[in-house]
């Protein structure tokens, strides 16, 4: 079997400019923002290439990247527009990858390329964070930020602090303004380090650092599927990433990076707009809530995937019926929009090629539901002057979990914020096989301004909805609620 490299695919050579430097090479960044490029370049809207810097000490993919001379294979598996997809590209769009902690001079060297223009990241949200022990003097410093900081200082000697000189930056971490974050992680680098005012001037007049939100589930290297995915394709690819058709990207900008990076004349679902901001609670209230609010009573129900939830009769019309009656309805938002994106929702959720572990989305499962499914169900309640039920059951079902960490008998585990762990263990105590006990955590949790930012005992009829639902699961469990709370028609 051939290996994917260019001896075997020398017809798969480029010769285009390097113009973008990109820190990560994860599964993530190089089967979206690599396979935009890929498609801009193949549509002859766009001519350059990607060099893929190595974001941590442990990293192995440029290494890999590197012996298949930057070639590898992005499979998109899934359900849009109703239709079943499963397509395999080859990916040439990167050039080289780097070791910065072996090679950091020529990530330097990088920045000396006047076709050099744009910076992509994906460092994980952990990696847009400021360090206060990176230094000026280290090659390389550790952390992305302090790595680009010395990037630019670089790149704004070389050129004598050009005013044209500076770059279009893109971070795709996933957190909000992410973009403004990560300039003010910069300067505050170049006051530690006491680089020169005109320098600072530089960085934030001649540079770009755009607020973006990103939107694809990229599963991975298919290592349970790799012998027959590698016997339909034909050669050996040790990087293989798969994910899902679906694909969004918003940039808060203006028009003018369409010139540089003409994503939406290349028919990729893009959207450049001064404030993106709907486009994220879109997200987060939609997709993320549509997870959130739905997964724990599908878990205490016996289910582990996403795809078990959506295809099972019951949790996946209350699923459905949740995100198109309940959540949808409580966001103030142009409604076309809203259901173009609930309809793509649904059938992300159904996708029968991603394993989706229902127990990796319940992971620090209190945060979420505040700011995923909490916004909704006050919003819902102040549009339409009574608590959407379905969403207070959700609230019960998570509140559940909590009570013995057991399902059907069995122990499991997840992870959760350590303050609110002891607090939802320490309600359950008041728990006395009542109703009232019921009542007494609903009120005991409820309560907490810690956990929710506000008393929700403010509102008792949510209280005693809460209440009412734990009680049932204790003596029901969660999929007879459920099927009692279907409506007759999705």
């Amino acid at each position: 079997m051939k290996q994917l490299n260019l001896q075997s695919f020398p017809e798969l050579k480029s010769n285009r400019p390097e113009k973008i430097i990109q820190f990560g090479e994860g599964n993530f960044i190089r089967a979206f923002m690599d396979w935009m490029v890929q498609q801009m370049n193949k549509q002859g809207t766009f001519n350059g290439s990607v060099v893929a810097v190595q974001p941590t000490p442990r990293g192995k993919v440029v290494g890999k990247l590197n012996a298949q001379d930057g070639l590898f294979t992005v499979i998109l598996r899934g359900i849009q527009d109703g239709q079943t997809v499963n397509s395999s590209e080859i990916i040439n769009c990167v050039s080289r990858g780097i070791n910065p902690y072996i090679d950091w001079n020529d990530v330097l060297k990088c920045a000396e390329n006047p076709d050099m223009e744009f910076v992509f990241s994906n460092t994980t949200e952990a990696g847009l964070t400021y360090n206060p022990d990176d230094r000026a003097d280290m090659q390389p410093p550790l952390s992305y930020p302090a790595k680009l900081t010395l990037f630019l200082y670089h790149r704004y000697e070389y050129f004598h602090g050009a005013p044209d000189k500076g770059m279009y930056i893109i971070p795709c971490e996933l957190l909000e303004d992410n973009g403004n974050l990560l300039r003010n992680i910069l300067l505050r680098y170049c006051d530690d380090w006491k680089l020169p005012e005109e320098f600072k001037t530089w960085l934030t007049k001649c540079n770009k650092f755009y607020n973006s939100l990103v939107d694809r589930v990229v599963s991975g290297y298919p290592k349970d599927e790799i012998e027959t995915i590698t016997a339909e394709l034909g050669y050996e690819d040790t990087l293989i990433a798969c994910g899902e058709p679906f694909h969004f990207l918003a940039l808060e900008g203006d028009e003018s990076l369409s010139e540089k990076l003409p994503f939406i004349k290349s028919g990729l679902n893009v959207v450049i707009e001064k404030d993106i901001t709907k486009y994220r609670q879109r997200k987060v209230r939609l997709l993320n809530g549509g997870h959130t609010a739905n997964v724990p009573a599908s878990f205490l129900a016996g289910l582990d995937t996403v795809a078990e939830m959506m295809n099972d009769e019951i949790t996946g019309r209350f699923a459905r019926q949740t995100i198109k009656n309940i959540i949808l309805p409580s966001v103030s938002m142009d409604k076309q929009m809203l259901d173009d994106f609930a309809g793509a929702v649904i059938e992300r959720f159904q996708n029968p090629f991603i394993k989706h572990q229902l127990l990796s989305i319940l992971l620090n499962c209190t945060s979420k539901f505040k700011v995923r499914v909490l916004p909704s169900l006050l919003e819902y309640q102040e549009k339409f002057g009574t608590f959407p039920q379905n969403l207070c059951f959700s609230f019960a079902a998570y509140i559940y979990l909590y009570k013995s960490n057991e399902r059907n008998g069995q122990p499991f585990e997840f992870t959760d914020d350590t303050a609110a762990l002891d607090k939802l263990h320490a309600a359950w105590k008041l728990y006395d096989n009542s109703l009232t006990g019921a009542n007494s955590v609903a009120e005991r949790i409820l309560g907490d301004s810690d956990l929710w930012d506000k008393d929700l005992t403010v509102y008792p009829e949510l209280v005693r909805d809460v209440g009412k639902y734990l009680y049932e699961i204790d003596i029901k469990g969660t999929k007879k609620i459920m099927q009692s709370l279907l409506m007759d028609e999705d």
